[in-house]
């Protein structure tokens, strides 16, 4: 089965920063999806149009990204007119390419969806100078967003993506059981007081995160073991212990490597006695388990 993929038309001097930012953020909230961004698919001395032509023909929709500097203004001169370009030809390539993929792979569509986006620019076609050949675009639904309100206004424009194309979102947010009210009690430990416990040789190895939310902590630790049956072995040790606890870590398992992140939830995603004491209970594990052949 094959990924939805999306080729993101853009014009480099006008959304190129935007162009890399969409994808970011389609990758990061829809399922099963791939994004193509010219810059980051073409190796250096590639023939650049056989392998355009091959990410289009890979893409099941093409977001025209439509920014202020997208085609000439209506309003130029004749003589400063884009006559044939790369942006004209991908969007003409893109409506008029069949899909190549087979009929288990191409989500229902019958053709490639286009999809108009203007950023950061007035969302109406009539400003600019379009090829005949693109004057098709201006009966099409259109959707927008700029720099200003993108934090808030990302989400719900990806939504009404989903929604247009049957796609699934990612979950938004981890699933927690209701709140301790102990913990919920415990008080936190201040930046100096945590950066003086951790600084014992039984936590080596463990520093403090906050994941990109200035208002949390996390203590955080990258296990490394000679092989998985070891990895495997220090996360039942810990998983044990942690039903016994009643306290969860965040972690992560690939072949011999576990990175643990543990906050005290309850708290405000803050880190507490808890954690601590699970953080020593870890490295006691994982040199039990380096000890076994």
């Amino acid at each position: 089965m094959q990924p939805f993929t999306f080729f993101v038309s853009y014009r480099r001097q006008d959304t190129a920063p935007i162009a890399l930012l969409l994808k970011h953020e389609i990758e990061k909230r829809l399922q099963f999806v791939r994004v193509s961004v010219d810059v980051e698919e073409m190796r250096i001395g590639a023939p650049f149009p056989d392998r355009l032509h091959q990410l289009i023909d890979e893409a099941h929709a093409t977001i025209a990204l439509i920014g202020k500097h997208w085609m000439p203004k209506s309003s130029a001169e004749p003589g400063n007119r884009i006559g044939d370009d790369w942006v004209t030809h991908e969007l003409e390539y893109s409506a008029t390419a069949p899909l190549k993929h087979t009929e288990a792979d191409n989500y229902g569509l019958s053709q490639r969806t286009i999809l108009p986006l203007f950023a950061d620019c007035e969302p109406h076609f009539d400003q600019f100078s379009l090829p005949e050949s693109l004057a098709h675009l201006r009966f099409m639904h259109s959707e927008r967003i700029d720099y200003a309100s993108w934090p808030n206004a990302i989400g719900p424009l990806l939504d009404r993506i989903a929604v247009r194309l049957a796609l699934r979102k990612r979950p938004e947010k981890d699933e927690y059981p209701m709140a301790d009210l102990a913990k919920a009690r415990t008080q936190p430990l201040g930046d100096k007081e945590l950066a003086a416990t951790l600084a014992y040789d039984d936590y080596e190895g463990w520093y403090v995160d906050n994941f990109g939310d200035a208002e949390a902590r996390y203590l955080v630790k990258l296990f490394e073991f000679r092989h998985f049956n070891q990895a495997a072995d220090f996360m039942s040790m810990a998983a044990s212990h942690c039903r016994i606890l009643e306290h969860h870590p965040e972690w992560r398992n690939v072949f011999n490597h576990v990175t643990v992140a543990l906050t005290t939830w309850d708290a405000r995603r803050k880190i507490t006695i808890y954690d601590l004491n699970l953080a020593l209970y870890m490295n006691m594990a994982a040199k039990a388990v380096e000890r076994r052949q």
